[in-house]
Order: structure tokens, then sequence, then C-alpha cells
């Protein structure tokens, strides 16, 4: 089984794009992320949808927005992240939270999805290959 991530954007637009893809294909949707981070002074939140594997070829794709969106805090959640958490309800698949290490903190990106992807195997998120 392969498992990759798709990187959608970092803007708020792709936020939307995620909401859609999500909306298209409820049944595919395994998990929903919103992974937490500091960056460049920052705390901001990467949203993502852990799909269940394709039928052919056992392709396991997790769509992300990267760290595009101001973390949520205490009392006081975005326009966009309260847009998630009505799509999470509506087809109702929780939310999962992470706190992660920055991307920045990794010479190339594909390094950091790697990581991601120890750490999601690691809480039973993912299939072992």
């Amino acid at each position: 089984m392969t498992q990759h991530f798709i990187k959608l954007g970092e803007g708020y637009g792709d936020v939307y794009e995620l909401m859609t893809l999500i909306d298209s294909m409820p049944e595919r949707v395994q998990h929903l992320l919103a992974l937490h981070t500091h960056k460049n002074g920052e705390d901001v939140t990467s949203f993502a949808a852990i799909m269940k594997p394709t039928t052919q070829g056992h392709f396991l794709p997790i769509y992300i927005c990267l760290e595009g969106m101001p973390k949520p805090v205490e009392g006081k959640s975005h326009k966009r992240y309260q847009a998630f958490q009505q799509v999470s309800e509506r087809i109702d698949v929780p939310i999962i939270e992470f706190d992660v290490q920055p991307s920045t903190n990794f010479h190339d990106e594909s390094l950091y999805f790697q990581q991601l992807i120890a750490v999601l195997r690691l809480n039973h998120l993912l299939p072992p290959i």
C-alpha cells in the first residue's frame, strides 16, 4: 500500500478545496486531522483528510493544507476552522488534533511528510505497509 501526502497549498482557498473533496467523497474519508504547530513566531494549523485506500493500486492519499491557518485559541475559533468542524459533523468523522513540529525543521518537505506518516502510523491512524 502506498501512503502519500497530497499538498493542496497553504492559502485560505485551499481549505475550501479540501472541504469540497471531503464533501464529494464522504464515504472515503477515514480520518480528519488538525495538526497544530509553531512556525515563524505564529501558532498555525494544518488541516488534513486521510482517505481510505483505492481498490485498484491500494493508494492511500492524505490531502493536506499545510500550516496556513491560524491556530484556534480557547473561546475563539476562526471561520475556516468552524467550516472544517461543520464538515466533520456533516460526515460524522471527528477531527483528531495533534501538536507537531513545523515543516521548517526539515531540510526537505518530503522528509517532513515522512515524519508525519510515521507519527500517524504510531498512533494507528495509518495502517502499516
